[in-house]
């Protein structure tokens, strides 16, 4: 009786060893982790993975093209917002926006609402961002030009010698189709210039005090059709002053001191031009990236 006993006793526990080496099922539904290739049908498919956030969305093209405190900077306006103002420049007198024309989106100047001309609604918080303290001194001699839109690049131009060039379209206007760079722009608001104007077939050099323009040089018999793409530059080396349309030499005058100051877009009147390719370039500096060394040498 008593060895009848004990094996029973050992049966029962040995049945108990191996229900507990047998895994509980899950109550969870879970898939066993597969580990193999994607698509394999050796076992189960695994659960799908969590949703991942959607990445923000891209923001819009840089309009710096380029740029660099040694060589200076490249503005294309492709990637700015049709309709508005361009982030890189300050549209302090005129209106101001990006648009299309001929096949290229632009910086158009358009004076189709001018009326005796008006200074930007913002002029006193573009006047503090581009001269600090010093925005009263350029809001007096400012607000008395409306007559001549221009804008302002809001960087610091490089130092050195410079060559600031533009390429314009001009549209329209009665009065007026003229496009300009504006330079030496000094926190009085005074600033030189030198514009085409398609009505005019002439180039003029100039400078702007307290709003009164005056006109230094004219250079005469300079045809510049309306609707046609041009570009306009000019070169500042020291003391002088050079100046090309479309590629050729028109003018060249030594001045009577070394030009500094800011630069930027200039017009006239009830002009309508779009203006595009802005650029500022460091002269005498070379543009080519250097070489990188080749691997396994310093």
């Amino acid at each position: 009786m008593i060895k009848r006993r004990m094996l029973m006793m050992l049966t029962v526990l040995a049945s108990g060893c191996e229900r507990s080496t047998t895994p509980a099922p899950t109550t969870t539904g879970a898939a066993p982790l597969t580990i193999g290739a994607p698509g394999s049908a050796t076992g189960p498919a695994s659960a799908p993975s969590a949703a991942l956030p959607s990445p923000a969305p891209a923001a819009p093209a840089p309009l710096l093209v380029s740029a660099s405190p040694a060589t200076g900077a490249r503005i294309s306006f492709d990637g700015d917002t049709l309709g508005a103002p361009s982030p890189a420049f300050e549209g302090v007198v005129g209106d101001w926006y990006v648009a299309n024309a001929a096949g290229a989106q632009g910086l158009e100047v358009d004076g189709g609402r001018w009326r005796n001309g008006t200074p930007s609604v913002n002029l006193a918080d573009q006047a503090k961002r581009l001269y600090g303290d010093r925005y009263a001194e350029f809001l007096d001699g400012v607000k008395a030009f409306a007559f001549y839109p221009f804008a302002v690049w809001k960087s610091d131009p490089p130092a050195g010698d410079l060559r600031i060039s533009v390429r314009f379209f001009p549209i329209a206007g009665r009065v007026d189709q003229a496009a300009g760079i504006a330079f030496a722009i000094a926190p009085d608001g005074t600033y030189l210039g030198f514009r085409a104007n398609a009505l005019e077939d002439n180039l003029l050099y100039f400078r702007v005090v307290k709003g009164k323009r005056t006109i230094l040089d004219t250079v005469r018999n300079v045809p510049t059709p309306s609707k046609t793409w041009h570009t306009l530059a000019v070169e500042l080396r020291g003391k002088q002053l050079t100046a090309e349309l479309d590629g050729k030499k028109r003018f060249e005058k030594a001045l009577d001191v070394e030009p500094r100051g800011r630069v930027g877009l200039w017009s006239k009147a009830d002009s309508q031009v779009l203006f595009d390719d802005f650029k500022v370039e460091v002269l005498g500096v070379s543009t080519t990236p250097a070489a990188q060394p080749s691997a396994g040498k310093p």
